[in-house]
């Protein structure tokens, strides 16, 4: 009776160490497609511009955070060169499990930028994470549309 007692307790301590989640690396590179609009005065001069795209994400160098995952992104930004572009991200995986993001990119330096996870949803929920986001302009394949490949790097924590 008391090696069963013994058993169950290591049991319970094992499984309890285990409850709090874990941790591990975010490296996303994809890209997104979707359409824009500026708003500028009668002169031409560009003062604000929005956009909403979709595209996908793999987990790559040994990675496995989102992989082959899809994104809906929202985002805007005024000023070039004097402020910051931010928006928001879905990103949901195949079994509709979702984290969202919100990020912040300084504008004329499209690489350097942060993100943050608000939360998720399914095996996501009460994630936290943090790290650097970008994208690089690269030509659409359609007309009036806009086209960029993008990264994410960071980590991220799941409390259970």
């Amino acid at each position: 009776m008391k090696k069963i007692y013994i058993t169950i307790c290591f049991l319970l301590l094992t499984t309890l160490s285990f409850a709090d989640g874990h941790k591990g690396k975010i490296n996303l590179k994809g890209f997104v497609v979707g359409e824009s609009k500026v708003l500028s005065d009668n002169e031409g001069n560009f003062l604000t511009f929005t956009y909403d795209g979709v595209g996908g994400l793999m987990a790559v160098e040994g990675t496995t955070f989102m992989d082959n995952a899809s994104q809906y992104c929202i985002g805007a930004a005024s000023i070039p060169g004097k402020g910051f572009e931010m928006g928001h991200c879905k990103i949901n995986q195949m079994d509709g499990d979702t984290v969202f993001t919100y990020y912040e990119i300084q504008l004329g330096n499209t690489m350097n930028g942060a993100f943050k996870c608000l939360g998720g949803t399914g095996k996501y929920k009460g994630i936290e994470c943090s790290g650097t986001t970008g994208y690089t302009p690269i030509n659409s394949a359609q007309e009036n549309k806009f086209a960029s490949s993008i990264y994410f790097k960071g980590e991220y924590s799941l409390m259970k």
